[in-house]
């Protein structure tokens, strides 16, 4: 299948830099055998790429990415299109409909922040490093009760996060019983997200084993996750706090752009 010059660009782009970012999460610890996954938007298309499931890592290259619309429906004969995609691929796609801001996924199953999605627990904001990147706690998605497999399911997954992604700052949240979800404008700030709510609940943990650990005041998270986007990063952003918030398409009056409203960072 050929989609014009210009987006076989884009998505032989988008293949080599969702495959080398599946290194950092080997880099940083973050999986384990081929759990977890990065997933970026082909810019200008309703197209995404994402992992092969069942590939170790060490064997993931840009040719066997997985091109895929955004129903999640591998794209046919195309580079890779004979392997089925990871398995929250329609969590992915689920996200990339409903948050158009939205140019990059990653799922992980980390060792400290999934044990707080198993306790069914948010990270509390207790580190000015938390407040700088997620604008407070690192909030957890519950999971529908009416279906038994709502935990394995995409679209239910894809339903509970965009529900808690909209109503609040953190673009890292847990999924109760499962894992870590973080998205960002690119690929590249999700994976950043992934690395560093790993590293909160860690560190969050550890301060628990000496007491309580104090949290930061309302108005002290206010005041740091607002200073960021005026004072580093490129053209007056910055690549970790996000002063804009989603909204979902349900909710848009305006008709749908491929073009983003506004930057996620």
């Amino acid at each position: 299948m050929n989609f014009g010059a210009e987006i076989e660009v884009a998505i032989a782009r988008t293949r080599a830099e969702v495959a080398r970012l599946h290194d950092e999460l080997v880099r940083y610890g973050l999986v384990v055998w081929t759990s977890g996954s990065v997933s970026s938007r082909v810019p200008g298309a309703d197209l995404f790429v994402i992992k092969p499931t069942e590939v170790s890592y060490d064997e993931l290259s840009p040719e066997n990415m997985i091109l895929c619309d955004l129903d999640g429906e591998v794209v046919v004969n195309t580079l890779g299109s004979q392997r089925a995609p990871t398995a929250v691929t329609s969590a992915h796609a689920y996200l990339y409909r409903h948050l158009p801001e939205v140019g990059g996924v990653v799922h992980t199953h980390s060792t400290y922040a999934t044990a707080w999605a198993a306790r069914g627990e948010a990270v509390p904001c207790v580190l000015t490093a938390m407040a700088d990147e997620f604008g407070g706690e690192i909030p957890v998605a519950p999971l529908a009760e009416v279906d038994p497999l709502a935990v394995v399911d995409g679209v239910a997954i894809g339903s509970s996060l965009v529900a808690l992604l909209t109503a609040q700052r953190s673009r890292a949240v847990l999924l109760q019983n499962h894992g870590v979800f973080a998205v960002g404008s690119t690929a590249k700030r999700a994976v950043r997200r992934a690395v560093l709510a790993e590293d909160s609940a860690r560190t969050v943990h550890i301060a628990r084993q000496l007491g309580d650990p104090v949290v930061l005041a309302a108005s002290t998270i206010d005041a740091l996750y607002a200073r960021l986007p005026t004072t580093a990063g490129p053209a007056g952003t910055s690549p970790s706090a996000d002063p804009t918030t989603f909204t979902p398409i349900g909710a848009r009056k305006a008709p749908r752009s491929r073009k983003r409203a506004a930057p996620v960072e």
